[in-house]
Protein backbone atom coordinates (compact mmCIF):
# COMPACT_ATOMS: atom_id res chain seq x y z
CA UNK A 1 0.00 0.00 0.00
CA UNK A 2 1.53 3.77 -0.80
CA UNK A 3 1.75 5.93 2.24
CA UNK A 4 -1.26 8.08 3.16
CA UNK A 5 -0.99 11.96 2.51
CA UNK A 6 -1.97 13.78 5.98
CA UNK A 7 -5.28 14.88 3.98
CA UNK A 8 -5.90 11.46 3.26
CA UNK A 9 -5.34 10.25 6.70
CA UNK A 10 -7.69 13.44 8.13
CA UNK A 11 -10.27 12.42 5.88
CA UNK A 12 -10.17 8.12 7.15
CA UNK A 13 -10.48 10.33 10.61
CA UNK A 14 -13.61 12.03 10.11
CA UNK A 15 -15.08 9.24 8.16
CA UNK A 16 -14.20 6.80 11.18
CA UNK A 17 -16.29 9.17 13.54
CA UNK A 18 -19.35 9.51 11.53
CA UNK A 19 -22.21 7.98 13.13
CA UNK A 20 -23.42 7.48 9.47
CA UNK A 21 -20.65 4.81 8.49
CA UNK A 22 -21.69 1.26 8.26
CA UNK A 23 -19.29 -1.07 10.98
CA UNK A 24 -17.92 -3.07 7.90
CA UNK A 25 -16.66 0.50 6.28
CA UNK A 26 -15.02 1.68 9.21
CA UNK A 27 -13.06 -1.73 9.74
CA UNK A 28 -11.82 -0.87 6.18
CA UNK A 29 -11.10 2.39 6.91
CA UNK A 30 -9.35 1.15 10.33
CA UNK A 31 -7.72 -1.04 8.26
CA UNK A 32 -6.27 1.08 5.99
CA UNK A 33 -4.83 3.44 8.78
CA UNK A 34 -3.45 0.10 10.38
CA UNK A 35 -1.46 -0.76 7.38
CA UNK A 36 -0.34 3.06 7.14
CA UNK A 37 1.11 3.44 10.44
CA UNK A 38 2.83 -0.42 9.97
CA UNK A 39 1.99 -3.69 10.51
CA UNK A 40 2.41 -4.05 14.47
CA UNK A 41 0.77 -0.44 14.86
CA UNK A 42 1.43 1.87 17.93
CA UNK A 43 -0.63 4.65 19.05
CA UNK A 44 -1.26 7.17 21.77
CA UNK A 45 -4.43 7.17 23.54
CA UNK A 46 -5.53 10.46 25.81
CA UNK A 47 -8.82 9.90 28.52
CA UNK A 48 -10.79 11.72 30.27
CA UNK A 49 -14.04 11.48 32.44
CA UNK A 50 -15.83 14.66 34.14
CA UNK A 51 -18.97 14.37 36.74
CA UNK A 52 -20.88 16.63 38.32
CA UNK A 53 -22.39 15.38 41.25
CA UNK A 54 -25.25 18.23 41.69
CA UNK A 55 -26.78 17.47 37.94
CA UNK A 56 -26.09 13.41 38.48
CA UNK A 57 -24.58 13.79 34.80
CA UNK A 58 -21.18 12.98 33.67
CA UNK A 59 -19.27 12.47 30.56
CA UNK A 60 -16.19 10.98 28.59
CA UNK A 61 -13.77 11.74 26.28
CA UNK A 62 -10.73 10.25 25.00
CA UNK A 63 -8.48 10.72 21.66
CA UNK A 64 -6.56 8.26 19.70
CA UNK A 65 -3.47 9.50 17.87
CA UNK A 66 -1.30 7.16 15.26
CA UNK A 67 1.58 9.21 14.46
CA UNK A 68 1.15 12.23 15.87
CA UNK A 69 -2.53 12.86 13.45
CA UNK A 70 -5.61 12.56 15.67
CA UNK A 71 -7.37 9.31 14.00
CA UNK A 72 -10.39 8.81 16.27
CA UNK A 73 -12.13 10.60 18.78
CA UNK A 74 -15.02 10.21 21.53
CA UNK A 75 -17.09 12.06 23.51
CA UNK A 76 -19.87 10.50 25.77
CA UNK A 77 -22.56 11.35 28.12
CA UNK A 78 -23.34 9.65 31.34
CA UNK A 79 -25.42 9.59 34.04
CA UNK A 80 -25.72 9.30 37.47
CA UNK A 81 -21.90 8.42 37.91
CA UNK A 82 -19.11 9.31 39.68
CA UNK A 83 -16.02 11.51 38.49
CA UNK A 84 -13.90 8.19 39.15
CA UNK A 85 -16.47 5.82 37.11
CA UNK A 86 -16.38 8.63 34.21
CA UNK A 87 -12.60 8.29 34.59
CA UNK A 88 -12.97 4.63 34.50
CA UNK A 89 -15.08 4.53 31.99
CA UNK A 90 -13.04 6.95 29.63
CA UNK A 91 -10.39 4.74 29.46
CA UNK A 92 -12.02 1.24 29.51
CA UNK A 93 -13.63 3.33 25.86
CA UNK A 94 -10.65 4.15 24.55
CA UNK A 95 -8.87 0.90 24.89
CA UNK A 96 -12.01 -0.46 22.82
CA UNK A 97 -11.85 2.10 20.35
CA UNK A 98 -7.69 1.38 19.76
CA UNK A 99 -9.11 -2.44 19.66
CA UNK A 100 -11.68 -1.97 17.12
CA UNK A 101 -9.00 0.17 15.31
CA UNK A 102 -6.68 -2.90 15.78
CA UNK A 103 -3.98 -1.11 17.23
CA UNK A 104 -1.87 -3.54 19.42
CA UNK A 105 0.29 -1.19 21.28
CA UNK A 106 -0.70 1.82 23.17
CA UNK A 107 0.28 4.53 25.48
CA UNK A 108 -2.32 5.74 27.78
CA UNK A 109 -2.21 8.84 29.01
CA UNK A 110 -4.56 10.53 31.81
CA UNK A 111 -5.13 12.97 34.13
CA UNK A 112 -6.87 10.82 36.70
CA UNK A 113 -3.77 9.93 39.19
CA UNK A 114 -6.11 7.53 41.37
CA UNK A 115 -6.66 5.78 37.96
CA UNK A 116 -4.06 5.50 37.01
CA UNK A 117 -2.00 3.87 39.82
CA UNK A 118 -5.26 1.44 40.63
CA UNK A 119 -4.03 0.20 36.88
CA UNK A 120 -0.48 -0.34 37.59
CA UNK A 121 -1.01 -1.76 40.65
CA UNK A 122 0.46 1.14 43.03
CA UNK A 123 -2.71 1.45 44.99
CA UNK A 124 -5.73 -0.52 46.41
CA UNK A 125 -9.18 -0.80 45.22
CA UNK A 126 -11.39 -0.60 48.08
CA UNK A 127 -14.59 0.66 46.41
CA UNK A 128 -16.65 -2.51 44.90
CA UNK A 129 -17.65 -0.21 42.09
CA UNK A 130 -14.27 0.72 41.12
CA UNK A 131 -13.04 -3.18 41.33
CA UNK A 132 -15.72 -4.47 38.87
CA UNK A 133 -14.22 -1.34 36.43
CA UNK A 134 -10.99 -1.75 37.10
CA UNK A 135 -11.09 -5.67 36.31
CA UNK A 136 -12.84 -4.47 32.87
CA UNK A 137 -10.27 -2.56 31.90
CA UNK A 138 -7.66 -4.82 32.41
CA UNK A 139 -9.38 -7.78 30.85
CA UNK A 140 -9.43 -5.45 27.93
CA UNK A 141 -5.81 -4.19 27.99
CA UNK A 142 -4.76 -7.93 27.97
CA UNK A 143 -5.74 -8.47 25.10
CA UNK A 144 -3.06 -6.05 23.52
CA UNK A 145 0.51 -7.03 22.51
CA UNK A 146 1.74 -4.17 24.81
CA UNK A 147 0.78 -0.94 26.65
CA UNK A 148 1.66 1.63 29.02
CA UNK A 149 -0.30 4.19 31.21
CA UNK A 150 1.01 7.58 32.73
CA UNK A 151 -0.63 10.11 35.00
CA UNK A 152 -0.05 13.50 33.12
CA UNK A 153 -0.90 17.46 34.23
CA UNK A 154 -4.67 18.65 33.44
CA UNK A 155 -3.03 21.18 31.34
CA UNK A 156 -1.23 18.22 29.27
CA UNK A 157 -4.67 16.32 28.18
CA UNK A 158 -6.34 19.21 26.55
CA UNK A 159 -8.31 17.89 24.04
CA UNK A 160 -9.61 14.75 26.46
CA UNK A 161 -10.86 17.15 28.81
CA UNK A 162 -12.44 18.74 26.84
CA UNK A 163 -14.70 15.63 25.23
CA UNK A 164 -15.13 14.74 27.95
CA UNK A 165 -16.77 18.19 29.25
CA UNK A 166 -19.06 17.89 25.83
CA UNK A 167 -19.89 14.43 26.96
CA UNK A 168 -21.28 16.09 30.22
CA UNK A 169 -22.66 18.80 28.33
CA UNK A 170 -24.77 16.24 26.14
CA UNK A 171 -26.16 14.65 29.44
CA UNK A 172 -27.29 17.94 30.68
CA UNK A 173 -29.60 18.44 27.76
CA UNK A 174 -31.06 15.25 27.64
Amino acid sequence: MQSLTHDQIEAIRSALQSNDLAEIHKRVLSSMLNEHSGKDSSAVLYVDGAADLHSKTAGIGGVVYINQDEVFSFSEPLFEKTNNEAEYLALLKGVQVTLELKISKIDIYSDSELIVKQINGDYKIKNDRMKVLHSRVISELNRLNHWTITHIMREKNIRADELSKMGMQQARHS
